[in-house]
């Protein structure tokens, strides 16, 4: 791809690294507008990174389970593209989407969860209207989005 806002591998890229070689694609649409972040219990999963969603999703996925309708779960199933490395973005990578949602669009108004969980039972999340982020009790699920990405 050469330019942010680009119909790439099965979504939209958002960011392209100093490289110009790889980079970072939404989906096209949101995955869920109330999905948790949990699956039923509190459970450390050990998904602290602030830059890699991918990991993070990993460590979510083997701690919380194969079943049930939660966000990286969600992300995780995500097949857009015929693509199936989609994954629920860490905080960072939340930022940089938030920064080009009006060139991807389809966001809500709403806050989105992160994969990055900051203490037993919390995670960070983003106002995709103010852009504030906030910690969020992960068994939260009025109006808490979900868009999955995934890197190139």
């Amino acid at each position: 791809p050469s330019k942010i806002g680009e119909t790439y591998q099965g979504g939209i890229v958002f960011y392209i690294d100093g490289t110009g070689k790889h980079g970072l694609i939404a989906a096209t649409a949101d995955q869920s507008s109330s999905a948790t972040w949990w699956n039923g219990s509190f459970i450390e999963t050990k998904a602290t990174s602030t830059t890699d969603g991918k990991a993070n999703t990993d460590k979510i996925v083997a701690a919380l389970g194969s079943t049930g309708d939660y966000a990286a779960r969600l992300c995780r199933q995500y097949k857009g593209g015929g693509y199936t490395d989609w994954y629920l973005p860490s905080s960072e990578e939340l930022g940089k989407l938030f920064n080009q949602r009006t060139v991807v669009g389809g966001f809500s108004t709403h806050i989105y969860w992160s994969s990055t969980e900051t203490e037993l039972g919390m995670a960070w999340t983003q106002d995709f209207e103010t852009g504030a982020k906030a910690v969020d009790n992960i068994s939260d699920a009025a109006n808490v989005s979900v868009r999955a990405i995934r890197s190139y």
